[in-house]
């Protein structure tokens, strides 16, 4: 707003949309507004407009759900499934993703459960006897010796 206020004081001053630009960005750097943004109001001020706010827009007015709702839903129930917190806010499911990622900072952490068969000291004994397997099916077939006699 503050930007398109110099706009018009730099128009009615008699200066042109050039100028104004390079003023913004002598003032505002790279937060200065486009050339084109410059000329769209150097138009509209000629065209008689005087107002510096936006026009309403037509269509579907903005929805705004703030994190904070989602933030509310999450402490009360941590492991509440996105699919229905979209439900109860009635918002799109890439928007509570979003919500949760990006403004919460927030991460899914995944939990891996493994069967008692497969705990460290299940997990080499299971090594070793297929090891023993392999090797005993190796020496069986390439040796006419009784296996059990070499072991």
């Amino acid at each position: 707003m503050e930007k398109r206020v110099n706009i018009k004081f730099c128009f009615n001053l008699g200066q042109t949309a050039m100028e104004t630009h390079e003023m913004l960005v002598k003032v505002y750097g790279v937060e200065a507004v486009s050339k084109k943004c410059v000329f769209e109001w150097f138009k509209r001020f000629r065209d008689g407009k005087e107002d510096v706010k936006d026009e309403p827009r037509s269509g579907r007015p903005p929805t705004s759900t703030t994190p904070d709702k989602v933030r509310r839903m999450l402490a009360d129930d941590r492991r509440l499934p996105l699919r229905m917190i979209a439900e109860e806010l009635k918002i799109s499911l890439d928007s509570v993703s979003n919500i949760i990622h990006e403004h919460l900072q927030k991460r899914k952490k995944k939990v891996y459960a493994f069967p008692t068969s497969l705990r460290s000291s299940n997990v080499w004994q299971r090594c070793f006897e297929r090891y023993r397997k392999k090797s005993l099916l190796t020496v069986s077939s390439s040796c006419t010796t009784d296996v059990r006699s070499v072991l």
